[in-house]
C-alpha cells in the first residue's frame, strides 16, 4: 500500500506526459502563429490606403 501511495502527492495524480512534439507545438507553434495572425490583422486595419482620384466636388484646387 504504501508503494501505491508514494506516487500521489497531494492528492494529484499525474496523467501521461507530453511528447516533444507536443511541447513544441503547444509552447512555440500556437503562440508564433497567434502572434503572426494578430500583427496581420493590425497591419492590414491600419494599412495605408491607395490615394483616390480627387474629386472636383470634395477638394478645392
Amino acid at each position: 500500500m504504501h508503494l501505491l501511495m508514494s506516487a500521489v502527492e497531494d492528492g494529484l495524480i499525474s496523467g501521461p506526459g507530453l511528447s516533444v512534439t507536443e511541447t513544441v507545438i503547444t509552447y512555440v507553434v500556437i503562440p508564433v502563429a497567434l502572434f503572426a495572425v494578430i500583427a496581420l490583422l493590425s497591419w492590414i486595419v491600419s494599412a495605408p490606403r491607395k490615394d483616390k482620384s480627387q474629386s472636383s466636388i470634395t477638394s478645392i484646387n
